[in-house]
């Protein structure tokens, strides 16, 4: 969603802004990769 070719990089970068909640926030950003991903393919 931001641009980046993975959310492992995305986290790399700005992860230390959410020291506390790293694993919602990697969930969350999977769930939105994967969710339009599927809506690219069925388009």
């Amino acid at each position: 969603m931001l641009g980046h070719k993975t959310a492992r990089l995305t986290l790399d970068l700005y992860g230390h802004l959410f020291p506390d909640d790293l694993d919602v926030v990697a969930g969350g950003m999977e769930v939105g990769a994967e969710a339009a991903a599927d809506e690219l393919r069925t388009a």
